[in-house]
């Protein structure tokens, strides 16, 4: 079968694509044909040796995919030939990438399709739709009524933080670098869209009053500045840098503050499970959406890593950050 792989970290440049061996179902396994996979950055930290995993040799890229059940595995239940399923944590951890011909699925890591939903569109949302949900839900318990921050709202993780969040019945607030995005991040649930460059993204985002929840996905604000914008019992959620901070712990303690980091290949299969079932079950009355930038085949996986190791992800007409999606 045909697959993109790589066989040592390093640049995009260590991408092949070409004939590897065909992939079977192991015991509790479903095998799949990917129709349309998603493009990460963790895909890109991965390949590059930053982020150490196990893999397999050679090792396939990407994890989110859409496809068709083909066969089932010793011991695998739940699916049947011809399913339309999807997953979001194929590849990594030992487990089979999803930029192939054929991918082994563990079953308990494999969802059904919500009928009628775009394999390419759906896909695209995967990835941050999980993360959204994990960051919100899991970590901040987001409450209906508060207030939700979310520093960085043109990207594809920023979009789905403003639409998990509206759907909890939290008031969202958006910063944005400019306002080409506005119209549109208003359309996906945001109740205000604030034009702010860091380190005043945070200061903005409170004008009209502090904060229950902040998230940060540019890895660029003043954490330690963050606190005091955030109400009693506030908490920050980091998605995003390796910078440093210097704390006001008596601040954490006397105001019950939390602080929170998130990464999304921590998730547990059971909370994989249930940021699915919430994906799936806003089909189809509001599907979750992130916007889709640029559709490349297979065989440009390369260029899609360039594209991402560059920062040159594609600008929509509509200003958000577009999401990279392969087609076989």
């Amino acid at each position: 079968m045909r697959a993109a792989y790589f066989e040592t970290t390093g640049g995009p440049d260590v991408i092949r694509y070409g004939e590897i061996p065909d992939a079977v179902a192991g015991p509790g396994e479903i095998l799949v044909r990917p129709e349309a996979v998603g493009v990460d950055a963790v895909d890109a930290i991965v390949r590059s040796g930053r982020w150490v995993t196990p893999l397999r040799s050679p090792a396939v890229l990407g994890r989110d995919l859409v496809g068709t059940v083909v066969d089932l595995g010793v011991g695998a239940s739940g699916f049947a030939v011809g399913d339309a399923v999807w997953t979001g944590s194929a590849g990594y951890g030992g487990r089979a990438g999803a930029t192939a011909e054929l991918v082994p699925v563990e079953q308990d890591r494999l969802y059904p399709l919500p009928e009628g939903a775009d394999p390419v569109a759906f896909v695209a949302a995967v990835h941050a739709g999980a993360t959204a949900h994990g960051v919100l839900v899991r970590r901040a318990a987001l409450a209906e009524g508060e207030t939700l921050a979310v520093i960085g709202g043109t990207g594809a993780i920023g979009q789905a933080l403003i639409q998990v969040g509206g759907a909890v019945g939290a008031r969202v607030v958006a910063t944005v670098r400019d306002d080409a995005a506005g119209a549109r991040l208003r359309e996906l649930g945001a109740d205000a869209v604030v034009v702010a460059e860091a380190p005043d993204a945070v200061a903005a985002a409170a004008a009209d009053g502090p904060l229950d929840v902040l998230v940060d996905t540019t890895g660029r604000i003043d954490t330690a500045a963050a606190l005091e914008h955030l109400n009693r019992r506030g908490r920050i959620v980091l998605v995003a840098g390796r910078s440093r901070a210097e704390l006001d712990l008596w601040a954490f303690e006397t105001r019950e503050l939390v602080i929170a980091g998130f990464i999304m290949s921590a998730m547990t299969v059971p909370e994989l499970a249930e940021a699915a079932a919430w994906i799936n079950g806003t089909h189809p009355a509001r599907p979750l959406t992130c916007d889709v930038g640029e559709v490349l085949s297979f065989a440009d996986a390369r260029r899609a890593h360039e594209l991402l190791d560059a920062g040159a992800l594609p600008r929509t007409r509509r200003g958000t950050v577009g999401r990279i999606v392969l087609t076989p």
